[in-house]
């Protein structure tokens, strides 16, 4: 369906999905070339779910990609390494579905949809641990927003300030490269072509169509879905499930100023992104949520979960952690609505950059490694507001949250209040509400062994994670270099969430559990509505879309084969 979004709400189906992030379209498109009759409800005007705001990685530990870097990986030391990072969270049986069937569903989805992902050699993020190793996270390839024609509009844009200039968006790689543009005819070459096709869509008074990360995901799958024949449906909030003779039968839903019932054939999907946007929910499972921010689509409200809980599905309260925490930044853009830039990549893990507790003006954590590591340590010392400081050098070769690097200027951003800039550090202490002679000592410990390429306070730069993520151009250390350069600059950082993982108890087959453990007829989940299969830990990159996919795979083949038997 395709077009101008708009249909009427059928009376049955063989299988509903509700959500359109990576679970929801996964399992959709995945039920649909499996010859089920599938309905798709979007709460939202948008498809793509968090999704669309993420970088889009997928783990897929002993993938085909992985020899194109030189090595190989299997599915023992990918299992040996999750039990290592997992430990007493660990469930063999999910754990086993998971990693025995991702690259089943990468292999059917890449030859029979539009998903394409790509290699790259990203470290595991817990790269001390046995079993680790490097391209388990694969990214999506970057896709061609014009594929979609009248739908590109349907799925949800990227965060703008992720991307450059106004929705021009590029792959990390991608823009490592356009950074150094002059260093190479190859990087010269990519850049203008990038440029030039943006600036070309922007002539035809439209955002750019080139999409990447976890956008080119969200187009990716919305084109797969729409190809294979599933009802797409927006606007249609999922309210309440229809529970009939001990099965889960159908779905009520609001559409168009009207309540609608879809009777399900064989089975419902529950992804409807988890609950990050629900403040009561959010106040209760996600610590530091007061003090920081989500940066979850509107429609993360927990409808699946609650629904899921009201026909006997158990919400799982044991994990390590029910959320994905990122350090994240607040801005106010020019047309007075409220922004958020997540530090994913670049500035934070890269020399010339450092964090300090603002309570006190001292560093409190390796700034380079994973976000996930960098959440607990601040729920473990109790950081909520933290100050990233970097210099002059740093800002025009890195950027500083969402100010982007030279030969973009940080002084709009200064005049907005977003950053603060100083022409000394005890300056800038004064500016922040730190103590001088604090901060001053901060920056002068920092510095002195930065020099040398060390960090004796919090190993920075040491593990292999790290050094991935800083200047391989930088000697001695990828991520370390003393602060120097006049003028200094502070952006305000808090420990903020990209999205709840804790869901509905639910088995190998992704269908949802009730109190006893046993399966809830006709009712799966998958995405953030399944209780996270790495249980708030963070393996590596992709390790919530890659369990989003597969087990969205999964519950769409195991509806499949319900019918089959039945017809």
């Amino acid at each position: 369906m395709s077009g101008t979004g708009k249909v009427r709400i059928p009376e049955r189906a063989d299988m509903i999905v509700i959500g359109s992030g990576a679970a929801g379209m996964t399992a959709a498109t995945v039920g649909a070339l499996a010859g089920l009759d599938v309905v798709l409800l979007e709460s939202t005007s948008v498809f793509g779910g968090t999704t669309a705001f993420s970088g889009g990685g997928a783990w897929i530990p002993a993938n085909h990609y992985q020899p194109q870097l030189g090595f190989s990986d299997d599915l023992a030391q990918a299992r040996t390494y999750l039990q290592a990072v997992l430990g007493n969270f660990f469930n063999a049986e999910r754990v086993d579905a998971y990693i025995n069937t991702a690259n089943e569903m990468l292999e059917f989805l890449e030859t029979n949809t539009a998903v394409r992902l790509s290699v790259s050699d990203i470290p595991d993020y817990e790269p001390t641990l046995p079993g680790w190793n490097r391209g388990r996270c694969l990214l999506t390839a970057d896709f061609d927003g014009n594929e979609l024609g009248d739908d590109f509009d349907r799925v949800r844009p990227p965060i703008p300030e992720m991307g450059v200039f106004h929705s021009m968006q590029v792959a990390p790689g991608d823009a490592v490269a356009m950074l150094n543009w002059s260093k190479s005819a190859a990087n010269f070459r990519l850049a203008v072509s990038r440029v030039a096709a943006y600036a070309m869509d922007r002539l035809r008074g439209r955002r750019g169509r080139r999409m990447a990360n976890g956008n080119a995901l969200a187009g990716r799958l919305f084109k797969s879905a729409r190809d294979a024949g599933v009802t797409l449906i927006e606007n249609a909030r999922a309210r309440d499930l229809v529970f009939e003779n001990g099965r889960v039968s159908g779905v009520i839903c609001d559409h168009g100023g009207a309540t609608h019932t879809i009777a399900a054939n064989n089975g419902v999907v529950l992804a409807s992104g988890g609950f990050g946007k629900n403040e009561e929910m959010r106040q209760k499972w996600l610590h530091h949520s007061k003090a920081g921010w989500s940066l979850q689509p509107e429609g993360s409200q927990g409808d699946g979960i609650q629904m899921g809980e009201k026909v006997g599905g158990r919400l799982n309260p044991d994990n390590a952690g029910n959320g994905i925490w990122v350090p994240a930044s607040r801005f106010t853009r020019e047309d007075g609505s409220v922004g958020y830039y997540p530090s994913l990549f670049f500035d934070r893990h890269c020399p010339g950059h450092i964090m300090v507790d603002a309570r006190d003006g001292k560093r409190f954590v390796d700034e380079s490694f994973h976000y996930q590591n960098f959440g607990q340590v601040t729920l473990e010392k109790g950081v909520t507001r933290i100050w990233q400081i970097a210099d002059a050098q740093a800002v025009a070769s890195y950027g500083l949250g969402a100010i982007k690097p030279a030969p973009f200027s940080p002084n709009k951003w200064v005049k907005s209040g977003y950053a603060r800039k100083a022409g000394t550090i005890a300056e800038l202490a004064g500016q922040l509400g730190l103590d001088p002679a604090v901060l001053s000592e901060t920056v002068e410990r920092f510095n002195l062994h930065a020099a040398k390429g060390e960090d004796p306070d919090f190993a920075r730069g040491t593990n292999a994670y790290d050094n991935y993520m800083g200047d391989a151009a930088n000697s001695p250390n990828p991520n370390l270099r003393p602060l120097t350069q006049a003028p200094f600059y502070a952006i305000e950082v808090r420990p903020s969430d990209l999205g709840s993982v804790q869901g509905l108890d639910t088995n190998a087959k992704a269908q949802v559990l009730d109190a006893d453990g046993a399966p809830i007829p006709g009712l799966y989940a998958a995405g953030l509505d399944n209780n996270t299969v790495v249980r708030g830990k963070y393996p590596g990159g992709g390790t919530s879309i890659g369990p989003a996919m597969t087990f969205g795979y999964i519950a769409a083949r195991d509806i499949a084969a319900e019918k089959n038997a039945t017809t």
